[in-house]
Formats: C-alpha cells, structure tokens, sequence
C-alpha cells in the first residue's frame, strides 16, 4: 500500500463509526464538535506543504502539535499527570525511534511487519500508563513525532528534510486505532472476568448455604 492510503482509510473508517453513534464509546470524555474541528483542520493541514530552507513541513504537524498543547492544557489533575503524559511519550519517542534503528541494522529482528510491530509495542505502553483517551493522543503524538525528530537528526546529511512524512501520518493514525482498540479489548476483558468471578462467588455462597440448610 502506497504511503498515505492507509491514514486516509483509517479516518474514513473513524468517521463513519463517530456518525453512527460510536463516539463515546471510542473517545469518551472528548466533544463532538472538538472532533469535527479536527478532522477539518487535519484535511486541511494535509493538504498543505509550507517550503522551508532546510526542507519541508506539512500542516499536519503544527495542527497535532497545538491538539496536543490544547489537551495538555485543559486536561484535569495536577501539574505531575501532564509531566507523567509527556514523559510517557518520550518513551514512546526512544521505542520509535529504537525499532526504527533496530530494523535498519537487523532487518530479522523484529518478526512481521515493522509498522505494525511499532504500533502494537507504543499501544501497549500507552494502555498501561495512560487510561484517558485523550491523554493517550497527546502522549502518542508526542512520542511518534519525537521519534520521527530522532531519525531526521540522524540522516539529516543524507537526505531532505520532511516534517511530516506520509509514513508518519500512516504511523500515527495506525498506533491511534490499535492504542484505542487495545483499551477497549481490556476494558470488557476487565469487565467479563469480574461478572465471571461475581457468577462463580454466588454459585459457592448458594452451595454453602445449601449444604450448610442440609446439615441444619
């Protein structure tokens, strides 16, 4: 699939399932019309490249940058949950970046494809850190556009530099969709095995107190 594809999947995808009535049970806590304000500006900004001397630089990317200052900013809780959230996504920067690394030098090291594999390891740390759905966002933005910083450093003087890549755009919209589906998945998994364990607890009372009525 062609760098972009995927990304543009993934949105309509979300799009379709925030119309039929799934918004609150994807990104609870989150408004309708703060959505809707960013899926405008991401088209938008996705659509447009700004030419800089060292480079170039998608709109995108200072969009997700004051998506993440807003949610940062408005987030509730004390002044240590925002430095935990932004360390959480300095983590998943130097995984980014890591894997990224990693593959190049042992392509054999990482089974599968590597894509995948980043956003599987970035949504499992985001689960177990983070619970918020918003703060999930922030944090992986954080962490994938760090990442992608780290790897443009380092090639800087082989390659242009592109803020904003159609690959990082595929990224991020992928380890969004795993991170949530991953959250998901453990909150019924969490759900089920205590409606399991609530059943089990009341067939035991029910047999003790059968057998205990027996005994009387």
């Amino acid at each position: 699939m062609n760098p972009g594809y995927l990304s543009w999947l993934l949105m309509i995808i979300t799009i379709i399932l925030f119309v039929s009535g799934w918004k609150d049970f994807l990104l609870r806590g989150i408004t309708s019309r703060v959505i809707l304000l960013f899926f405008v500006l991401w088209i938008i900004g996705n659509c447009l490249v700004i030419s800089l001397p060292f480079g170039t630089l998608a709109v995108w990317v200072p969009v997700l940058l004051i998506m993440v200052i807003c949610i940062l900013w408005r987030l509730p809780g004390a002044l240590y949950h925002k430095l935990h959230i932004i360390s959480v996504g300095a983590l998943m920067g130097s995984l980014s970046f890591f894997m990224q690394e990693t593959v190049q030098l042992m392509p054999a090291s990482i089974y599968g494809n590597l894509e995948l594999a980043m956003a599987l390891s970035i949504g499992i740390l985001a689960v177990i850190t983070i619970k918020h759905p918003s703060a999930q966002i922030a944090a992986i933005s954080i962490g994938l556009l760090l990442g992608e910083g780290y790897i443009i450093y380092i090639n800087k003087r082989h390659v242009g530099i592109e803020l904003g890549s159609l690959r990082l755009q595929d990224r991020w919209w992928l380890t969004l969709v795993v991170t949530r589906s991953l959250s998901i998945g453990l909150m019924y998994a969490f759900l089920a095995g205590k409606h399991g364990i609530i059943s089990m607890t009341n067939v035991i009372k029910a047999g003790v107190k059968k057998i205990s009525s027996k005994d009387d």
